[in-house]
């Protein structure tokens, strides 16, 4: 579950990425005329990574299966985001990546030598919906005084009867994400995603020793 919702973050987010659709979309036109569809933002954003909280954006990607030639075409790329900050990779295999950003947009595109323009994309720089959510140690499952004869108070969880070490969610936090961030979500490496305690098996107590 979710923590409360940011006022006005849906509504932002949904701005941002109007923007970068739009400017996406002039960019494609400038150097693919008629090429690449015209396509409205999605309704729901991409959820970009599984932190607390999530993490959201939109991205938009061309693939041309009959690219663009134009040798002069990166030249044209540059010069129509001048506006933007720019760098251009070289990989192995001799294409050119030109890598642009501004005001929370990223842009990618590859030229290769000959084969021209291939591919686009957009994101846009991610965003939380939510307030983080509060987690709160639940109450044990057991008291002292509840423990059956010849039991005793599972020395592990002390009664929690959940795994101590996620409460019961069966996860943490610590995940890898995309791009090999470790900020989202991993399965519990206690409970492994039981959710039980591994001691007493979510019963709370266990035989006396």
């Amino acid at each position: 579950m979710a923590g409360e919702e940011i006022p006005g973050a849906r509504d932002e987010l949904r701005r941002r990425g109007e923007r970068l659709f739009a400017e996406f979309a002039a960019l494609l036109e400038t150097l693919a005329p008629g090429l690449a569809p015209a396509v409205r933002l999605p309704e729901h954003p991409d959820i970009t990574a599984f932190g607390n909280p999530l993490s959201f954006g939109h991205h938009r990607q061309v693939a041309f299966d009959r690219p663009p030639t134009d040798p002069d075409l990166q030249a044209r790329a540059e010069a129509a985001l001048a506006d933007w900050q720019t760098t251009v990779e070289r990989t192995g295999t001799g294409s050119a990546v030109l890598h642009a950003w501004r005001d929370g947009m990223t842009l990618r595109l590859h030229f290769h030598p000959t084969r021209g323009l291939t591919l686009c994309r957009a994101d846009l720089e991610p965003m939380a919906l939510h307030h983080p959510e509060v987690f709160v140690r639940p109450e044990p499952l057991l008291a002292p005084e509840d423990v059956r004869p010849g039991h005793e108070l599972c020395p592990e969880c002390e009664g929690l009867g959940r795994c101590e070490r996620c409460w019961g969610r069966g996860w943490t936090m610590g995940g890898v994400t995309w791009g090999g961030r470790t900020e989202g979500r991993a399965r519990c490496g206690d409970c492994h995603g039981s959710r039980a305690c591994p001691f007493c098996r979510g019963a709370g107590e266990r035989p006396a020793r």
